[in-house]
């Protein structure tokens, strides 16, 4: 038969007041008190009964999770990152993921909703039109703390990347090494910014902007990034514009494009440079080894939770909106032809 809070407080000696301070933390228990009802519970393996906890705190130490899909190992280290750090704070994490379709966006965060969870973390990118903002401004009436990872709109909190100086950085890294005429592989999950650093990096080396050599990818639902960089990178010399190199907005699609110069019979870096985005663990073994961007994913995490936590925290304290952005890092390797 399952052991009850009433058992322990009987066995310990002790009142189910007591034996509940215990459990929920409060520092109000002697040492000596504390210390014998966990040998207690232990003793009657004893569950606490989180429905009941969370009917009488009105907390469920449970904060949400909204990400476009897991298959993309940025956004599954993103997650396992912020997983990591919640549990420092006594919280677990509900992932839900939604391939980018607004629609199931907002199915998901109104199941949040429904679950009760203490807060919100939005690192999906379909929230885009108006009506979806009203759905972030929804939930924050709710009363519902919410931190994201793209700017939707200015009552949310966003910790994200210097994405848009970043990209401009990987451009001019292609111009440095002599490459003047250089295609883009974009995707609707990357954000516009990595675009516009591509325009801005050549519109100020005062290299014309080749639309033709431009995949923008924003009317992508979701691509399985891969096989859309393969796909992308043969579609590009299929249309026979000059190019010599490539900047994919991230790595899977550069992985994809190597992959296809190959098979048309190319050598990256010599026919071909390519350069990708987000420095995944594969990036640096693949073979050509690649050149890429890297996010501090561990310090944008430990931002978002320690944003969050406040919030759910301090109700009571003002926490107005704010944007913290981190600075990127190039990383050089043999994809673009760089001397290392």
């Amino acid at each position: 038969m399952k052991a009850t809070i009433k058992d322990v407080a009987r066995e310990a000696k002790v009142s189910i007041a007591t034996v509940s301070n215990v459990i929920n933390g409060k520092d109000i228990v002697k040492k000596e008190t504390r210390e014998k009802v966990t040998r207690v519970i232990e003793k009657l393996n004893y569950v606490p009964d989180q429905a009941a906890r969370t009917m009488i705190r009105k907390k469920t130490n449970t904060i949400g999770m909204v990400v476009p899909s897991l298959s993309n190992e940025f956004w599954g280290s993103l997650a396992g990152n912020i997983q990591r750090q919640l549990l420092n704070f006594g919280y677990t994490l509900l992932i839900l993921t939604t391939e980018s379709d607004p629609k199931v966006e907002q199915i998901s965060l109104n199941t949040l909703k429904e679950r009760n969870v203490d807060g919100v973390i939005i690192a999906s990118l379909g929230l885009g039109s108006k009506a979806d903002k009203r759905y972030v401004e929804a939930l924050l009436e709710w009363g519902i703390p919410l931190v994201s990872f793209h700017p939707y709109e200015k009552k949310l909190t966003t910790v994200w990347g210097d994405y848009m100086a970043s990209s401009m950085e990987v451009v001019d890294h292609l111009i440095s090494l002599g490459h003047t005429k250089i295609a883009y592989i974009g995707s609707y999950l990357s954000g516009i910014e990595r675009e516009l650093g591509y325009r801005n990096s050549l519109m100020l080396n005062r290299i014309p902007v080749d639309e033709r050599l431009m995949i923008s990818g924003q009317e992508e639902k979701f691509e399985f990034f891969s096989q859309y960089g393969y796909d992308c990178a043969k579609k590009l010399c299929k249309d026979n514009v000059e190019f010599t190199a490539i900047f994919c907005s991230n790595d899977l699609i550069a992985i994809g494009a190597i992959k296809a110069f190959e098979d048309m019979g190319m050598h990256v870096p010599t026919d071909k440079a390519v350069v990708g985005f987000d420095d995944i663990n594969m990036a640096s073994l693949y073979r050509p080894a690649l050149t890429t961007v890297r996010q501090p994913i561990t310090e944008m995490a430990s931002s978002a939770v320690t944003i969050l936590i406040e919030q759910i925290e301090k109700p009571d304290t003002d926490h107005f909106a704010k944007t913290v952005t981190f600075p990127m890092k190039l990383i050089i390797r043999e994809s673009s032809g760089a001397q290392i």
